[in-house]
């Protein structure tokens, strides 16, 4: 037993990684592998055990069909060389074929952004760079490995499938290695650990509360509303909210999670329904304020960075915006993750409240030989003694061709241990919590910031030939008659009576590395945010939450949801979504088919739990958002008094055709397939280009600001797109900005114009994914001011999808256009045009030329 747990702890996920180092090439290269073993994931569940084992398989569906898309472009892989290997002392076939790997960074193929491996990662070790129909040679049988760790200095410790038989010959002999990147396996094994039991918190008092209709009831106890009644943090919470900018329906949803928050008798999951442009950031923003005014201990996380990231920056702006002392507070806030992934060195607001930044600046204050402690007491010395300090810096001087004066050695050791004693302050009371940092401290270390720049100030007043009249100074009270000498006994009197206070009063925690920094900061902060996946870190501090919040929760596996739902004393949470935007990604139509990508979010409304809805959308002109109101939401969104306004309608062109909402009908396109086997339309690429030609011709004749986004289903027409138009991002003119994305790279964001391009052109109506309905949803809701949407009609309306309800309804609106209505459309598109038909008649003819030939 106590073998298996060492090897747990050595090896997290040991069984799910056996299980995906066992699988030969054919095992990869089947696609039904575990089609039996699949079964429909349930939407009510009797028990727990049934609930963590439904997700088992298809989490190992998901993990096989991973692999089986990495193995098809593995040639195209990214890679680095291996220098040696060697067998590490926990070597023990059958199973433990453990090697210690160092790489050859001076390959170059590190230094020009080859492949650097990270823990989690699932290598393949071959001589050659394999193509997908020979990965398994006869002499050559593939070798893959799980990376279990990675050192700085270019070394890893990897698991393999099978022995390196190469290890066996000489090293002058012995032929090139390559480690392939495949997949990186670190969610999947979090969340198999997860399901599994095998997180330090095991808390299943939430999970038991979502596997039926109404288990997860959040109604609050009558004892609790009561003591909430009598609480005067929770008064001045609900009067500083009623008087907040929040709409009501934004008010009554924060209102009701502190509420259930209160509730220490039962455990409650709260859903709030955040539909496009209904302030669904904002009102988690607020959430957070009050919830970090309250002291509760709150974890915030959402699938992406890119989300934590918003969330994170929402709830900051709303914190320095009512900080009283300076960036005290903000020690309570703690943001974690892969910071290089993040880039958080460009987001300089979110420094602050990073981990790994804190931890390296708490060792500075704390750890360093010349820290807060030694730091103080040597300005306390020099402000107390400064003669004696003179006399040692005289015998170290005696040398010296220039030594300095009394008074410039005064001012030079002062100022440089001001500097320092400064940089401490002002970080120690910015990143320590406020439990190990009193406001009383606080105020302190901020009166001995200012008196310590007066001093400096006075300080250099005083002439290198006053060192009578300066000893006087530090050795007691001056009287009146020596103007600011007087004033600089007063500082200095007041300064020293401040730092011995500190000194005495203001007990810093121990630590002995950064390790212990860290470990501290991740169990004492108030709000902590990550991604989903990342919470892991936080079971591995064993802190106890009280709350969880999870953004973009209707994007997200529910099977991933399982990591935070099992933090120690959590007894509450609050998933906010909307299950009509894009949902988690699937990689296997098994695993598809089996639900795997349902969340927890929309199983709990499917079984008909309550769900708060915000619904005042503020984004979109009320012409833009009719049409997905009316289709998605059956019209509960009201439009809010910002977007019915006479100052929404914004004219960026002239014509009809560019109003508030369009649809142009680009009938001379063609959609086909590049290299990558995604579709493209250049017809519609053009006029889209057109169309931003335009927009930023304006831009500059009537300097106005204006942002364009284009979005497109199919990752060749965005790449199309973006290299037509971005010339105009190249431009120096700060008021235009243009963006083209996918529909999932939109998710979230928003512009002043967008333009979407449909791609799809073809005889039999086909329309591929453009049929999903959620991502129909968020290409139609990213505009503010204008929505141009680019399609093919007849093939858009030739079957019964969501497109022919958007094209039929654009037509009755009268918001129907054909491109060639505009002339300055028109005439280049279909010059393209004649130019890709001859084109295509040209390569027909070179093709039939050749096969004659």
């Amino acid at each position: 037993m106590e073998k298996n747990a060492v090897e747990k702890k050595e090896v997290p996920g040991r069984l799910l990684i056996d299980l995906v180092l066992s699988w030969s090439i054919e095992d990869v290269r089947n696609e039904n592998l575990y089609k039996n073993q699949v079964r429909q994931i349930p939407l009510k569940f009797s028990s727990t055990t049934e609930y963590m084992t439904s997700f088992t398989y298809p989490l190992i569906e998901e993990t096989h069909a991973g692999l089986l898309s990495s193995m098809s472009t593995l040639h195209l892989a990214p890679r680095c060389e291996i220098s040696s290997f060697k067998q590490t002392k926990n070597f023990k076939p059958p199973k433990d074929f453990f090697y210690r790997v160092t790489l050859k960074r001076e390959s170059g193929l590190l230094k020009n952004g080859g492949y650097e491996p990270m823990v989690g990662d699932i290598i393949a070790l071959t001589n050659v760079r394999p193509k997908y129909k020979d990965l398994d040679r006869p002499n050559r049988p593939l070798i893959v490995a799980f990376v279990q760790k990675v050192k700085v200095n270019n070394i890893l410790t990897i698991l393999a499938s099978k022995p390196i038989l190469a290890e066996e010959q000489e090293k002058e002999k012995r032929e090139t290695l390559y480690a392939i990147c495949l997949i990186n396996m670190n969610t999947n094994i979090r969340i198999w650990r997860a399901l599994n039991s095998q997180l330090e918190g095991k808390n299943l008092d939430i999970i038991g509360k979502v596997l039926q209709p109404n288990s997860a009831a959040d109604k609050i106890c009558t004892s609790c509303i009561s003591e909430n009644n009598c609480s005067t943090t929770y008064a001045d919470v609900r009067s500083r909210i009623s008087s907040s900018d929040l709409n009501d329906s934004q008010k009554a949803a924060v209102l009701s999670c502190l509420e259930t928050r209160k509730c220490n008798h039962q455990n409650t999951v709260k859903l709030i329904w955040g539909p496009p442009g209904t302030g669904k950031t904002k009102t988690v923003g607020y959430l957070l304020l009050y919830l970090l005014r309250m002291k509760c201990r709150t974890l915030t996380c959402a699938p992406t960075n890119t989300a934590v990231l918003e969330v994170t920056q929402r709830l900051l702006k709303n914190v320095t915006d009512s900080l009283e002392y300076d960036t005290y507070g903000l020690g309570d806030i703690l943001l974690f993750g892969n910071g290089e992934r993040m880039k958080i060195g460009d987001r300089h607001d979110l420094l602050d409240v990073f981990l790994d930044n804190r931890v390296t600046i708490l060792y500075e204050c704390l750890l360093s030989s010349t820290g807060w402690k030694d730091t103080l007491l040597s300005m306390i010395t020099l402000l107390n003694e400064p003669k004696q300090q003179y006399h040692l810096y005289g015998e170290a001087a005696n040398e010296c061709d220039n030594p300095l004066t009394f008074v410039e050695f005064v001012q030079k050791r002062f100022k440089c241990i001001s500097k320092r004693l400064t940089f401490f302050m002002e970080n120690l009371y910015t990143h320590l919590p406020t439990s190990f940092i009193s406001l009383e401290v606080v105020k302190k270390m901020i009166k001995a910031l200012d008196l310590l720049k007066s001093l400096e100030t006075l300080l250099c007043a005083v002439s290198a030939t006053d060192k009578v009249l300066l000893e006087k100074v530090f050795r007691e009270n001056v009287g009146s008659g020596l103007g600011h000498l007087r004033e600089l006994s007063i500082v200095r009197n007041e300064c020293l009576l401040i730092l011995r206070s500190l000194s005495q009063k203001f007990h810093v925690p121990n630590f002995e590395n950064k390790h212990a920094i860290k470990k501290f900061c991740l169990k004492n902060s108030c709000l902590i945010f990550c991604t989903v996946s990342s919470s892991v870190k936080v079971h591995e501090v064993k802190t106890d939450l009280e709350l969880l919040v999870i953004d973009e929760a209707a994007q997200l596996k529910e099977c991933e949801s399982t990591i935070p739902l099992q933090l120690p004393g959590l007894r509450h949470a609050i998933l906010i979504g909307d299950e009509h935007q894009l949902p988690a990604m699937v990689q296997s139509k098994i695993s598809e088919e089996a639900e795997i990508g349902r969340s927890l979010f929309q199983r709990l409304v499917l079984i008909g739990h309550k769900k708060h809805l915000l619904n005042v959308q503020h984004r979109m002109h009320p012409s833009i958002s009719l049409f997905p109101n009316r289709t998605f939401y059956e019209n509960h969104i009201l439009d809010g008094h910002n977007v019915k306004g006479r100052s929404y309608e914004r004219r960026f062109l002239q014509g009809k055709m560019y109003g508030s909402y369009s649809f142009i009908n680009v009938a001379h396109g063609k959609e086909e397939f590049d290299n990558s086997h995604s579709l493209k339309n250049m017809a519609e690429a053009a006029v889209a280009s057109e169309i931003v030609s335009s927009l930023f011709k304006e831009s500059v004749r009537t300097k106005k600001k204006i942002r364009v986004g284009i979005i497109s289903p199919y990752k060749a027409q965005v790449f199309a797109i973006g290299e037509m138009v971005k010339k105009y991002n190249a431009d120096s003119n700060d008021d235009f900005s243009i963006s083209v994305r996918s529909v999932d790279g939109f998710q979230g964001g928003e512009e002043d114009v967008i333009i979407i391009s449909t791609v799809r052109c073809n005889k039999n109506g086909i329309v591929g994914f453009l049929k999903n309905h959620q991502r129909t949803n968020v290409a139609l809701t990213r505009a503010r001011y204008c929505l141009w949407i680019l399609g093919n009609e007849a093939t858009l309306t030739k079957k019964n999808t969501i497109w022919k309800k958007l094209v039929n309804d654009a037509m009755e609106r009268k918001c129907f256009y054909n491109f060639h209505e505009d002339k300055g459309l028109a005439d280049p598109v279909l010059s393209l045009s004649k130019s890709l038909v001859s084109l295509s008649l040209r390569d027909e003819s070179e093709s039939s030329s050749t096969t004659n030939g």
